[in-house]
C-alpha cells in the first residue's frame, strides 16, 4: 500500500499544472459543466467525464434543490437554474475507472462547486467526501481543504490564478488546520485539490486498485470596497 500511495503521490505531483478537472461555473441563468484547465468549455473536446453529474443549487435561504443536467450547444453539459438568487451551484461526478500509463487504475469522483456573489457566505460549505472552501484572510483568500467535513493537513491544492495562464498557475499544501497560503489576485479563481483511498474494486467490469477524489472550486474574489 505505501508503493501504490507513493505512486499516486507522484503521478498527482507530475500533473498538477497541467491537469484537468471537472468544474460547474454560471452563465446568465444556467449552470454549465465543464472537463478542462478552467471554467470555460474546451473546444477541442466534449467533457464526456462529466456526463454522470448530480447538480445542486442552494439558494439565498439555504433551500437546497436537485437540477437535471443535459448536453449544452457546445462542449459542455447545464441545468437550468431555478428563479431567484442562487448562492451555491455544487455537485457529484461519477468519472469511472480510468488508468495512465503504468499508473494503477483509479476510480474518480469529482465535487465541482461554484459560490455565485459573496465567495464568504455561510452557504459556501456543502459537505461531502472532499470540499474547497474560500476562507477571507485581510484583503486576501486561503482556501481550506475538508475531507469528509474535518480539516485536511498537507493536501496538494492546485489554484489557478485570475487572468492567469496554466503556466502560471501555483501548487501549494495546507497547514495542520487544512489552509492553504494566502493569495491576492482579484477576479475569477479555478481551484482543484485531491484526496486518494487505497480501496480497491470493481466497476463496469473495470478494477480499480484506488479511489481518486477531486474537488474543485469556481468563485470570483473582488477588491474590498
Amino acid at each position: 500500500m505505501r508503493y501504490l500511495a507513493a505512486l499516486l503521490t507522484l503521478g498527482c505531483l507530475a500533473a498538477a499544472g497541467h491537469a484537468h478537472f471537472v468544474f460547474v461555473y454560471v452563465d446568465g441563468a444556467e449552470a454549465r459543466i465543464v472537463f478542462g484547465h478552467t471554467a470555460a468549455p474546451d473546444l477541442t473536446s466534449f467533457p464526456t467525464r462529466a456526463e454522470k453529474t448530480i447538480l445542486t443549487v442552494r439558494d439565498a435561504d439555504g433551500k437546497d434543490i436537485k437540477v437535471a443536467i443535459e448536453k449544452g450547444d457546445g462542449n459542455f453539459f447545464r441545468a437550468k437554474l431555478p428563479a431567484g438568487k442562487n448562492a451555491v451551484v455544487f455537485g457529484i461526478t461519477e468519472a469511472g475507472v480510468t488508468q495512465r500509463g503504468d499508473n494503477p487504475p483509479l476510480l474518480s469522483f469529482y465535487y465541482p462547486k461554484v459560490i455565485v456573489g459573496d465567495p464568504f457566505i455561510k452557504g459556501a460549505e456543502v459537505g461531502g467526501a472532499l470540499e474547497l472552501v474560500p476562507v477571507r484572510d485581510g484583503d486576501k483568500v486561503r482556501f481550506k481543504v475538508l475531507a469528509g467535513g474535518k480539516p485536511m493537513a498537507g493536501a496538494e491544492v492546485t489554484v489557478g490564478l485570475p487572468g492567469k495562464g496554466e503556466d502560471k498557475d501555483e501548487t501549494v499544501k495546507t497547514d495542520k488546520d487544512g489552509l492553504t497560503s494566502a493569495f491576492a489576485d482579484k477576479g475569477r479563481y479555478c481551484v482543484a485539490a485531491r484526496r486518494s483511498e487505497d480501496k480497491s474494486g470493481e466497476l463496469g467490469g473495470k478494477k480499480y486498485t484506488a479511489i481518486r477524489h477531486t474537488a474543485t472550486l469556481v468563485f470570483d474574489f473582488a477588491a474590498p470596497k
